[in-house]
């Protein structure tokens, strides 16, 4: 017999469990431990895939260098002198379309990368219900599959809110190959209208 505390509501419980030798009185072989430890894989892969996209976020964060690029192409946007023909009006209109698109794909990644850091909420596994169902009473069988249904929809929630957060960081990334790409074209346009 192994002896658990167990901490509910600010209540302390003592839960005893038996060995799975002791458990057993017949032979019978089940696939129960064996699909637990899966679904308790999937929900485990979950939480680390949510681990690796805050990791990724703060990378993305990181190559916001981008924006002092961007800060200087603004700056040289002030120093842009009234065009005398037309393939420098043609010139200076280019740079301003893209020093818009660059401002706005920017700020918008920016905006959608902040607001990956937010926390998630993800469901777990409500350690005082095993205690109010009963279940250290339970066959062993009845308990994985009563912990494993638990498990797999927290994991498939859990999955859908990551898919979304996945989805906002792909257009992160989207956004921020625009905003390098027009950052690289308004340094080659200012080079030949000569700001």
């Amino acid at each position: 017999m192994n002896r658990y505390n167990v901490k509910v509501n600010d209540q302390i419980y003592q839960v005893e469990v038996a060995d799975v030798e002791a458990n057993t009185t017949n032979n019978e072989e089940s696939s129960a431990s064996i699909c637990f430890e899966a679904i308790k894989a999937e929900y485990d892969y979950c939480v680390t895939r949510a681990e690796k996209l805050e990791n990724k976020v703060y990378i993305l964060l990181a190559c916001a260098f981008i924006f002092v690029l961007l800060t200087t192409q603004i700056e040289k946007a002030g120093n842009v002198n009234l065009p005398q023909t037309k393939p420098e009006l043609y010139g200076i209109i280019i740079y301003a379309l893209l020093l818009v698109i660059a401002i706005v794909s920017n700020v918008a990644m920016l905006i959608m990368s902040v607001n990956l850091l937010r926390s998630l909420r993800f469901g777990r596994l409500d350690a005082g219900l095993l205690l109010t169902e009963g279940l250290p009473d339970e066959k062993d069988t009845t308990a994985v599959r009563f912990i494993g249904s638990i498990y797999a929809q927290n994991t498939d929630n859990n999955n859908a809110i990551l898919e979304k957060k996945y989805t906002a960081f792909n257009k992160c990334v989207g956004l921020f190959c625009v905003s390098t790409v027009t950052l690289i074209s308004l340094a080659v346009v200012s080079i030949f209208i000569g700001i």
